[in-house]
């Protein structure tokens, strides 16, 4: 198992997409609907709420092992330059450079970093404040290479696309 996720760009609401009597989408191509997760409040800003979207833009899409990708998002809160701080899992005390964003800090990427790493949607406003995030500390971030620069590159085509009217789907 492992995170997968779709970025899309201008969505267009469709509130007479067809359904069926189980109030499915009778026709799922081109149409898009999103889950606002209720533990990350305000990340689904500019989409509402079970409204179907027709997709008339790019898509894109990236996967990633859970472990990988939060050893990587660890990996963003350092460049970001959170201090890593104290916390408890699984009984351990262990540090981790997302702890700020986790107690709620604001700041670069800080509503990727304190976000589900397993399902909801990042719509189209907080993408275009991390797109900006992403552009601002790309030079830094190449700096770092390798794996984290690829998976830095396509995190930030996400949210390129996303923040034209779309929506990054963590699914």
């Amino acid at each position: 198992m492992g995170l997968d996720i779709s970025a899309y760009s201008k969505l267009v609401e469709a509130p007479d997409a067809e359904r069926d009597e189980d109030g499915e989408l009778v026709y799922w191509q081109g149409m898009a609907s999103f889950f606002d997760n209720p533990d990350f409040p305000g990340r689904f800003e500019g989409l509402k709420e079970g409204m179907v979207y027709r997709i008339e833009g790019d898509c894109s899409s990236l996967s990633s092992g859970y472990g990988t990708y939060n050893g990587w998002r660890e990996q963003l809160a350092e460049l970001a330059g959170y201090p890593a701080e104290p916390y408890e899992r699984h009984g351990r005390a262990q540090h981790s450079h997302c702890v700020s964003c986790w107690n709620g800090a604001a700041g670069p990427f800080a509503e990727q970093i304190n976000f589900s790493d397993c399902e909801g949607t990042i719509g189209p406003v907080i993408s275009a404040k991390l797109a900006k995030d992403y552009a601002e500390f790309a030079e830094r971030a190449e700096a770092v290479g390798g794996y984290f620069w690829e998976k830095y590159q396509e995190w930030k085509g996400a949210f390129d696309l996303a923040a034209n009217n779309g929506a990054v789907n963590f699914h």
